[in-house]
């Protein structure tokens, strides 16, 4: 599963109002426009139905037959082949700034200038579909091949990259109340958590092949677990960290404890298997606080909405009882080792190891306008424009 994202909104946008096009374009202009409608008309609809019924797949369909005429834009505007009448200027609803919490989701939307704004929020927008059809395709079927959902959150991970390595560094005109989705580290986060959420996803099918030995699952949830420390970090260094969704925060910091927790409890299955009982009581005991922790902040904060991630943490709790009890009970009854302490095991703790590559995300080919040879940086990157 990965971060239940609300998708923004946004205002209208005309792009003839904004661009002078010759007459060989004005067709596409217009289509670019009916294009940019019928998103903000989805975005709208998706707002109105319940969690249950909503079909991101359209969104996610919608956004790709827009893209194509949103960046053979910028390749016109760059070229010079179109011209501004005026400043572009795009309004978006920002859904993951800690307002929400605190004025509900009727928060103001956030207008800017520049097509770069408009770019940023509709890549956004894309990775959150994305992330939230692959948290569909798990919850919902349960015949869904774990490699199409691991793949669809590599998807959302690449284009975060994407947005916070190739788009936000060239948008020259960044105001300063620039929502906190537009800030580099922001989006960099982002991608961090949609990695490790899909490399969690393939190592639960890995797990159920029963051919990965208990140390290598350790390492990888290990590598997981390091995914979200980073996105955590990365969130915390924010000079406007204030401002980010307080939910958010709370996941990213519940998920870093979480997998955590996995690590040890494969840990001790794997010392278990090799008759290292002391170890193995340990560490499932370790692993029982630290999930009992997660459930436990979770309850004592009632303003804050549980996560997924204590939802996760309270079911896995329960399996892990039935361990500590069947590990306590054959180490004082058969081995008697003695149990090490904390810092004994966290000296047993392995490093963390990947087992997915980022996916590179590359823009759509224009529709219309100047076209980009292959091994040609693409104009939006130039930043020449902007």
């Amino acid at each position: 599963m990965s971060y239940p994202y609300s998708l923004p909104t946004t205002g209208l946008l005309s792009f003839v109002d904004y661009i002078e096009a010759p007459a060989s374009y004005s067709s596409y202009i217009s289509d670019a426009t009916a294009q940019r409608g019928r998103l903000r008309a989805v975005l709208k609809e998706l707002k109105k139905e319940t969690q249950s019924t909503r079909d991101y797949q359209t969104l996610i369909n919608i956004i790709e037959e827009y893209l194509p005429y949103l960046v053979s834009i910028v390749n016109c505007l760059e070229a010079k082949e179109l011209r501004l009448k005026k400043s572009i200027e795009t309004s978006w609803r920002s859904t993951l700034s800690d307002h929400i919490i605190h004025t509900g989701s009727n928060a103001p939307r956030i207008a800017c200038i520049d097509i770069q704004y408009e770019l940023i929020f509709v890549l956004m927008t894309y990775a959150y579909a994305l992330s939230l059809q692959a948290n569909n395709d798990l919850s919902n079927d349960t015949a869904t091949s774990f490699s199409k959902v691991a793949d669809m959150l590599n998807t959302a991970a690449g284009v975060f990259h994407f947005v916070a390595n190739d788009v936000i560094p060239t948008w020259k005109q960044s105001p300063d109340n620039r929502p906190v989705e537009t800030v580099r580290e922001f989006p960099a986060a982002l991608s961090k958590m949609a990695l490790a959420d899909a490399q969690s996803v393939a190592v639960n099918k890995a797990l159920a092949t029963n051919t990965i030995s208990k140390s290598l699952i350790a390492k990888l949830f290990m590598g997981v677990a390091g995914q979200y420390e980073m996105a955590y970090s990365l969130i915390s260094s924010l000079s406007s960290a204030q401002d980010v969704s307080t939910d958010l925060k709370k996941y990213l910091s519940d998920g870093a404890i979480f997998y955590k927790a996995i690590v040890k409890k494969y840990l001790a299955m794997d010392a278990n298997d090799n008759q290292r009982m002391g170890q193995a009581v340990g560490f499932v005991r370790e692993c029982k606080t630290e999930l009992h922790l997660i459930r436990h902040s979770s309850l004592s904060k009632p303003h804050i909405r549980k996560s997924a991630i204590a939802a996760k943490a309270a079911k896995e709790e329960e399996s892990v009882s039935e361990l500590v009890s069947k590990y306590t009970m054959i180490n004082d009854t058969v081995s008697y080792d003695s149990v090490p302490s904390r810092q004994e095991l966290q000296k047993l703790i392995p490093g963390g190891r990947s087992l997915i590559e980022l996916k590179q995300y590359v823009l759509p080919d224009p529709i219309f306008g100047p076209s980009v040879q292959k091994g040609e940086k693409s104009y939006l990157l130039e930043g020449r424009y902007f």
